[in-house]
C-alpha cells in the first residue's frame, strides 16, 4: 500500500514549477524547493526518489495544464474559425507577456535543455502537442463540416491545426526575445487571417 504523503503536494509542486520554470533544471535544487515549499529533503526524495523524478512530475502537471487551457480557449470560443484562432493566439499573447522575466514556457525550456539527456522529458513534451494539434485539428474539423471551412483531405485538417500550434509556440518563443506584446498581437492577427485564408 503506498504510504499517504504528510505533505500538501500542490503546493510542493507549485514550488517546484516556479523554481524549475526560473531557474532551469541544472541550476535549480531540491534544497530551495524545500525551502520555498516547506517540505523536508528527505520526503521530496522518499516521494520522488530524485530531482528527476520530481521534475518529471513538475513538468507533467505543468504540461497537462498546458493542454486544458488549450481545450478551454479553443472549445468554448463559439465563433467564426478565424474568430476562434485569433482568440486563441491571443490568449497565448497575453500568457507567456504576463511575466517580466521573460521566461516564455517550461515545455520548450525543457525540451531545448533537456531534450537530449531525458526521453522521459520528450515524450510528455511530444505527447501534449499532439494534445493540443487534436485540439485545433477538431476545430478545423467542426468548421469543415458546417462549411465554413473547405479543406480536400484529412491530412490538411490535422496539418492546419498542427500549423495552428506551431504558430502559438512561434509566439512564445519570441516573447522571450523582448518582442513587444503589440507585435506579437500583430503577428497573431496576421496568422489567424492566414489561416483562415488557406482553409477557404
Amino acid at each position: 500500500m503506498a504510504r499517504t504523503r504528510s505533505f500538501d503536494e500542490t503546493a510542493l509542486l507549485d514550488c517546484a514549477q516556479e523554481v524549475f520554470w526560473a531557474k532551469g533544471y541544472d541550476r535549480a535544487s531540491i534544497e530551495e524547493i524545500s525551502a520555498c515549499s516547506g517540505v523536508g529533503n528527505g520526503s521530496i526524495y522518499a516521494a520522488y526518489t530524485s530531482k528527476l523524478g520530481l521534475f518529471l512530475a513538475t513538468f507533467t502537471r505543468y504540461c497537462a495544464g498546458r493542454v486544458e487551457l488549450v481545450e478551454s480557449v479553443v472549445g468554448s470560443h463559439t465563433g467564426t474559425f478565424e474568430q476562434a484562432v485569433a482568440h486563441y493566439l491571443d490568449e497565448i499573447v497575453a500568457d507567456c507577456t504576463s511575466r517580466a522575466d521573460l521566461r516564455g514556457c517550461l515545455m520548450l525550456n525543457s525540451l531545448a535543455e533537456l531534450g537530449s539527456r531525458f526521453p522521459e522529458v520528450v515524450a510528455v513534451g511530444s505527447r501534449t502537442i499532439g494534445e493540443m494539434e487534436r485540439i485545433l485539428s477538431d476545430r478545423v474539423a467542426d468548421g469543415v463540416a458546417t462549411g465554413e471551412v473547405t479543406l480536400t483531405s484529412d491530412d490538411e485538417t490535422e496539418a492546419l491545426g498542427a500549423h495552428i500550434v506551431l504558430v502559438s509556440q512561434g509566439l512564445i518563443s519570441l516573447s522571450r526575445l523582448g518582442v513587444p506584446a503589440a507585435r506579437l498581437r500583430a503577428i497573431a492577427a496576421t496568422s489567424s487571417r492566414l489561416s483562415a485564408m488557406r482553409a477557404a
